[in-house]
């Protein structure tokens, strides 16, 4: 019966396997066998490498059925890691042996990792291409050495990315977290929660750990499958990221919204409405708004100057808010205009008639054009008020995110039924 010692050895032939494990073997030899095929008590047992290389890569090639062409896969995932070369290797998978490690199953799977990267991203770039243009990507050597490089930029973002991830998805279909677009804006949102929890003392505190809740939420229903649960939560963290927008030019304002928010969390413990912002309703700006509750959640807007001036249908609410940021930011009307259908749209995945949409890949176009305005627009304010560099783990990953965006955005815009049923 073998047995794994506490001995690991690294391959410095990337090529071959990820670890191999040492061991030692006991109990009776067989026939045929030899020490170094067997080994005996207290002599190490060296398995043949190329051996297990070969069967390693069959087994990603079954894994991977259905998505990639095998061949194509390992030719990629082996140039993938002969260019990461073996300290880096070593930087970004973690291969240190621990109890710990082994009884809870969280060891490393770094080539079952890489290729899930390399799976996602291909399909990414294959949405909408016919059979024949797939087969020219996978002869074009200029394509194979994007695919590796890209690939290459996720490993380098892992540490905010699928070191979180699950191994097994809850529900069986397209590995979405895997595409490039949501595996940057996942890196991104992580970098923002560690940006958090430095310094909490951050103005609007509150209103950017909601975006980064909501945000990494959402993209884990979308990597469990569980797509149109995600919307509910795209169009709170387009709320919050509305009100940043509207609150991050002036710091005085949070004071404002501050105290509305704990009124709102006065009335959710005790269902009653504080007599102070009873007070406060009565005196309200627009006593043509009659429902205490649209004040509850949006009285601060009283404080915002020029807000009444600019905004005169439904300044307590959401609408409000983007007609009155669209009028300070005209630079930014596509961008507010989107965000604007996609939140009138969201509360329709509330209905379970369309819980589950017939094609998946319309749920990740615009779960990932609601985030990518939301998140990157989030982490730069962030960056800005902290006085920091946009990188993550000294990876430009804004300039990442808007030329892989760039792509989908292509793609989903040209987007039909007749293109989503050959998909």
């Amino acid at each position: 019966m073998a047995r794994l010692t506490h001995h690991h050895m690294a391959i410095e032939e990337m090529g071959t396997m990820d670890m191999v494990a040492v061991m030692e073997t006991d109990g009776e030899m067989e026939e045929g066998d030899t020490l170094k095929d067997r080994g005996v008590p207290g002599v190490p047992f060296m398995p043949d490498l190329n051996r297990v290389a070969e069967r390693n890569n069959e087994i990603l090639k079954h894994v991977f059925r259905g998505k990639i062409k095998g061949c194509f896969l390992i030719d990629i995932k082996d140039q993938v890691m002969k260019e990461l070369g073996f300290n880096n290797f070593m930087k970004y998978y973690d291969f240190c042996w621990s109890e710990e490690r082994m009884i809870m199953g969280i060891g490393e799977a770094a080539e079952y990792d890489i290729c899930r990267m390399i799976v996602g991203t291909h399909r990414a770039h294959s949405i909408f291409l016919s059979d024949d243009a797939k087969r020219k990507h996978e002869r074009s050597r200029r394509y194979k050495q994007q695919l590796v490089s890209e690939t290459i930029e996720k490993i380098k973002l892992r540490f905010y990315g699928s070191v979180y991830f699950r191994k097994n998805v809850l529900f069986q279909g397209e590995e979405f977290l895997y595409y490039p677009l949501p595996y940057e804006l996942f890196a991104m949102l992580s970098k923002m929660g560690q940006m958090l929890m430095d310094v909490q003392s951050i103005c609007g505190w509150q209103l950017y750990y909601g975006v980064i809740y909501n945000g990494i939420s959402a993209l884990y229903l979308l990597e469990g499958n569980l797509l149109g649960t995600a919307y509910p939560l795209c169009r709170g963290a387009i709320e919050m990221y509305l009100k940043l927008l509207i609150l991050n030019t002036q710091t005085d304002y949070y004071d404002q919204y501050e105290t509305f928010r704990m009124f709102e969390v006065e009335h959710s413990c005790h269902r009653t409405y504080p007599e102070k912002f009873n007070a406060m309703f009565e005196k309200r700006v627009c006593q043509e708004s009659k429902v205490r509750s649209d004040y509850l959640h949006f009285g601060w807007v009283d404080f915002i100057d020029e807000y009444h001036k600019t905004v005169r249908k439904l300044p307590y609410s959401v609408y409000g808010i983007i007609s009155f940021v669209k009028a300070k930011n005209e630079d930014r009307i596509l961008e507010l205009d989107l965000l604007e259908n996609f939140y009138r749209s969201c509360h329709a995945y509330t209905h379970g008639s369309i819980q589950t949409a017939k094609y998946p890949l319309l749920h990740y176009f615009e779960i990932s054009i609601m985030l990518y305005y939301v998140v990157r627009g989030t982490f730069l304010l962030m960056c800005k008020e902290k006085g920091v560099e946009t990188l993550v783990d000294g990876n430009d990953v804004v300039s990442m995110l808007d030329r892989d965006f760039e792509v989908m955005y292509r793609q989903y815009q040209s987007r039909s039924t007749e293109l989503f049923e050959k998909c």
